[in-house]
């Protein structure tokens, strides 16, 4: 494995991760010295008071670890408002739901944007889980006008009635904790952690029958067998985390935009290292054990799973599409043709650029939009991708 260098932590962020690995180790112990990836990634993200997106760490944006498509342009959430509006329009009282809005920057563009288009929502909600990203959140949103910031409400789980309007997911899924498993003499092995010490290290184990199952099932969907050594993920529980996210959606479209693929390209035979990522001081890098509780963790989506899942739940796939080709279809370039300053209209450019470069953003990152019980108009620009399902 490439070793990345990285500059040391400041002494805060070194005793919050070295409180991390003592209570990380204390779970290992309680499960007889070995936890699964799937455990593991769940702990060093998601503990309350000590995980990644529970704790005060920067993460996103200029300074953080990575750079999300609402920091780079206010241009991403015009288009996304744009393709949201169709089906919008065809309720009285309209609501969004977003999961996971990050720094708020996606929130507050879609809202400023509908409003000047005189859409009134009913509520714009906000389903977060890091308590740290939630007063960001608040921050960058308290920039709206009075009589817009009372519309928009923070839960702790989808509403319960389910909203008519629209769902958004930005880069959520690829967080989405995931088991790893490796292939050794013709058997599936499950990759997990232990402790040799104090020292943390991966550790393998025979794989458990479900998640033989899965495997198997996903070989037989792609029509060929993992080979010798090989290693990948799978997110074992993710139709679960579907139906929980789907109970929030009366009717109305569901859009998520992440890094990823169809199955056959997730699983191709020459990607035999997974598709794990880390990121750290805004590198991306393979090794997902140093400095617990600092550190993002995320591996790409099966978009294959996703199509499936919401088409067990009565969804439509309306469409699925290359990032570049949703924004073109969106008119993002006429906002940047209006623009009549002339070094804001460079910089928007740049902007783009970043947004629709194949080898950046532009065709890595996949868009898909679903329906539930609302007929929306398919989108006439954009190269559809859905065959590759």
């Amino acid at each position: 494995m490439r070793k990345i260098d990285f500059e040391k932590p400041d002494q805060e962020a070194l005793n919050h991760s070295m409180l991390v690995q003592e209570h990380l180790k204390n779970k290992v112990n309680d499960h007889q010295g070995w936890l699964s990836f799937y455990d593991f990634m769940n702990f060093v993200l998601y503990k309350p008071t000590l995980g990644y997106y529970s704790t005060g760490t920067h993460k996103i944006g200029l300074g953080g670890d990575f750079t999300t498509a609402p920091e780079i342009s206010k241009l991403f959430g015009v288009a996304i408002a744009n393709q949201l509006l169709p089906a919008i329009r065809k309720y009285k009282k309209p609501s969004i739901l977003e999961i996971g809005a990050g720094s708020g920057k996606l929130a507050f563009d879609i809202i400023n944007h509908l409003n000047n288009r005189n859409v009134e929502l009913d509520h714009y909600y906000i389903l977060e889980i890091s308590g740290d990203l939630k007063e960001r959140q608040k921050s960058t949103l308290s920039q709206l006008p009075k009589e817009i910031q009372v519309k928009i409400r923070w839960l702790d789980k989808v509403p319960e009635k389910g909203i008519e309007g629209a769902v958004i997911a930005n880069e959520v899924i690829d967080a989405l904790p995931f088991e790893r498993f490796k292939i050794i003499d013709n058997d599936i092995v499950q990759i997990g952690i232990t402790f040799k010490g104090s020292q943390l290290i991966e550790k393998e184990r025979a794989a458990s029958p479900a998640l033989r199952e899965a495997i198997k099932n996903i070989e037989n969907d792609i029509g060929r067998s993992f080979t010798s050594r090989s290693v990948s993920e799978i997110r074992v529980d993710f139709e679960d985390w579907f139906k929980s996210i789907n109970k929030g959606l009366k009717s109305g479209i569901a859009l998520f935009i992440d890094y990823g693929y169809a199955r056959k390209d997730y699983y191709s035979s020459e990607i035999d290292n997974g598709n794990m990522i880390c990121h750290f001081q805004n590198k991306a890098h393979l090794d997902p054990y140093i400095y617990p509780g600092l550190q993002d963790i995320s591996a790409s989506v099966d978009f294959s799973l996703l199509a499936d899942s919401a088409f067990n739940l009565g969804y439509q796939v309306e469409l699925y599409c290359h990032q570049a080709d949703f924004l073109m279809s969106a008119d993002i370039l006429e906002s940047i043709n209006s623009e009549t300053d002339d070094e804001e209209r460079i910089r928007m450019n740049q902007q783009i650029k970043q947004l629709f470069l194949p080898n950046i953003m532009g065709e890595s990152f996949k868009c898909m939009l679903l329906s539930k019980e609302c007929n929306i108009e398919h989108l006439e620009a954009v190269k559809d991708l859905r065959y590759m399902l």
